[in-house]
């Protein structure tokens, strides 16, 4: 039976990010389906405001306690938006009747921003096709929901638990001591615009090439971008700190969980720039990293290793404010510094049948200098988003694909009119 009244604390990997998020650093990441209609925005806004009192984990605003932030209970209308001209943009609670996700609307397209405090991409996912079948339903489609669709399926207090403490044990934590990494560099577009490229590839090509190479998805693309950036950055080979790139993993495929709010960790994978590379090479080293580190003692160890620090009496006495300002040191030393560009892959999304004639696409964006990649329907969308007006490495990502033999559909955020603003 879901609570009326309720609070917790913000869960173990979203509790930095009150304090590290700004302008430049937005923590937000971006969902979205198009339809085959244009989007009625007074019946997205009553869609929303129908699911969101069953899901207790989005329903919140952040407060500011003694010792920690935490969630409680929001109770104001929510609003939606047209889709702003900058994506994944940081928007501040007090802004958005204090809510900490946005829901856009744009011609044919719904779109849900999440703040990462609340959650990761999977269970954003769950939020966003619940809140577009619902819209579905108000606009009169007749629709099975075939028990996919979150807001159809009696709550449960375990959709709103911190995983990572649930799992943890102090008795096997991980050394996770990084050395910082070559950072792309050059100049950036203004007003913190995030360029996106999207290259669209069939699924089924796109895993006969991998399956030949003997490779996942992730292992390719990953292999590819670092190859990338190893080859068309003219700085890179000259560089002592080496190319790492961070995959977050989806924990649930490792210890089962139906939680919505966070539970991803990162892998890395790791090249010295000043070694002779080629792309086989390079393919060879990453999947030997992601054999070592993909496996549930190595992740479990580095669970507990995150928890640990939370749990600390040093650290738990410390007051908010001074909390805050280690987030800050922290994140800087063992997050931004450490990692040159990341990789997110949602996978596959699976939709109830009815929802197929009326859902066309989807697209999973993360602001900033990230890449995201999602699919649905036989075909798999890669998200390349840069801060930076030099595209050489990933207009060789893109040649590099068709060179390979796949049939990309290359798309971008970027309108005429901008360039007045960039």
């Amino acid at each position: 039976m879901k609570r009326n009244n309720y609070w917790y604390p913000v869960d173990n990997a979203g509790k930095i990010f009150p304090a590290v998020s700004k302008d430049s650093r937005s923590s937000v990441f971006r969902l979205s389906f198009y339809l085959t209609q244009n989007i009625q925005p007074t019946v997205l806004e009553q869609a929303v405001n129908e699911v969101l009192p069953r899901f207790e984990t989005f329903a919140v605003e952040l407060k500011s306690g003694l010792f920690w932030n935490y969630l409680s209970p929001n109770k104001h209308r929510f609003r939606v938006k047209p889709e702003p001209s900058i994506m994944c943009k940081y928007v501040p609670a007090s802004k958005n009747y204090g809510y900490l996700f946005n829901v856009y609307y744009y011609e044919n397209k719904i779109t849900l921003e999440t703040f990462h405090s609340l959650s990761d991409g999977t269970g954003s996912m769950e939020f966003l096709k619940s809140i577009t079948y619902r819209y579905c339903c108000l606009c009169g489609y007749q629709m099975e929901h075939e028990g996919i669709i979150r807001s159809n399926i009696p709550f449960s207090s375990k959709e709103t638990q911190d995983m990572f403490c649930n799992e943890y044990d102090k008795s096997k934590k991980k050394n996770l001591k990084e050395e910082p990494a070559y950072r792309l560099k050059g100049e950036r577009f203004a007003d913190h615009f995030s360029l996106c490229i999207r290259a669209q590839v069939d699924t089924e090509q796109l895993l006969t090439l991998t399956r030949s190479l003997n490779v996942t998805i992730g292992e390719y693309v990953t292999a590819l971008l670092a190859y990338s950036i190893y080859t068309q950055n003219v700085d890179c080979r000259k560089s002592k700190k080496p190319i790492k790139l961070f995959v977050p993993v989806n924990l649930r495929k490792y210890f089962p969980s139906n939680t919505l709010r966070n539970f991803s960790l990162y892998i890395k994978a790791t090249f010295d720039p000043r070694l002779d590379w080629t792309f086989e090479s390079m393919l060879l080293e990453t999947k030997r990293q992601f054999l070592v580190q993909l496996n549930k003692e190595d992740l479990h160890g580095r669970i507990n290793s995150n928890v640990w620090i939370e749990k600390s009496f040093f650290i738990k006495i410390l007051p908010l404010a001074l909390k805050n300002l280690g987030f800050k040191l922290g994140y800087y030393y063992l997050a931004e510094n450490i990692s040159t560009y990341a990789i997110s892959n949602l996978g596959s999304v699976s939709l109830p049948e009815d929802m197929k004639a009326i859902v066309k696409d989807v697209e999973f964006s993360i602001g900033g200098t990230n890449m995201a990649i999602s699919s649905i329907y036989g075909h798999t969308n890669i998200m390349l988003n840069t801060e930076w007006k030099d595209l050489a490495f990933i207009s060789h990502f893109m040649k590099f694909l068709v060179d390979s033999g796949l049939e990309v559909n290359i798309d971008t955020n970027y309108r005429e009119g901008l360039d007045e603003i960039l």
